[in-house]
């Protein structure tokens, strides 16, 4: 059951997860790829693939402080439902009481672990993926299983959603690993799957291109 919480402390639910999300992305950049939560131009950019009420199961990997979640959220008809994916357990408990909606299923976990954490009844009929996991600093073998863990949840047609920032192409820097490299998140996608759509979004900080990507990996 959930909890009605007043404005006030919703605020304050949201203001703190972009407290711990900055402190995040300070100490474990790897993980979190950034330290400001996505503008509202980058979530439409990233949303606006999907049919307004269409979709019945979406899947978010990377909730964060809960952005792009209430967001789809929005769009979503009554009768349908959001999985949400977060690896820090603090963020998607923030998420969950300040969004304050049923429709909102939220998993604490690896998006290479989708296919399990998800409902068994929703896997192999997911609508869409909405991802705001940063693919730069991956290492490549998670990179790969996480594309499997889309393809094996997503229903045929479904859409993927994910954003990257240009800057990586240039110079991308793993501070777990001590590595620095080059990552093109476009090639990377292009590899993975059959149609890839990109759209280049400046009104963020950083600029991201948001790639639209259909089912067929071809690793």
């Amino acid at each position: 059951m959930h909890q009605r919480l007043s404005p006030a402390r919703r605020a304050a639910l949201r203001f703190g997860s972009a407290v711990r999300f900055f402190r995040k992305g300070i100490l474990d950049f790897d993980t979190t790829a950034n330290v400001i939560p996505s503008s509202r131009f980058l979530v439409k950019a990233m949303l606006d693939p999907l049919e307004h009420g269409a979709a019945r199961c979406v899947v978010e990997l990377g909730t964060g402080t809960g952005t792009m979640t209430r967001e789809i959220l929005r769009r979503l008809g009554p009768g349908a439902h959001v999985h949400a994916v977060e690896i820090d357990a603090s963020l998607l408990r923030a998420t969950v009481r300040s969004t304050h909606d049923p429709r909102l299923r939220a998993h604490h976990g690896s998006a290479a672990h989708t296919k399990d954490l998800i409902d068994a009844p929703c896997v192999g009929k997911v609508d869409a993926v909405v991802s705001s996991l940063g693919l730069a600093a991956m290492d490549r073998e998670l990179r790969w299983r996480i594309q499997q863990s889309i393809q094996d949840v997503l229903a045929p047609g479904g859409l993927y959603t994910q954003y990257a920032y240009p800057h990586a192409r240039a110079i991308t820097v793993s501070f777990a690993r001590r590595e620095i490299y080059q990552f093109d998140a476009g090639a990377f996608l292009r590899r993975t799957w059959s149609e890839v759509y990109e759209e280049f979004v400046p009104a963020n900080i950083p600029p991201a291109f948001v790639y639209t990507c259909r089912r067929g990996l071809a690793r």
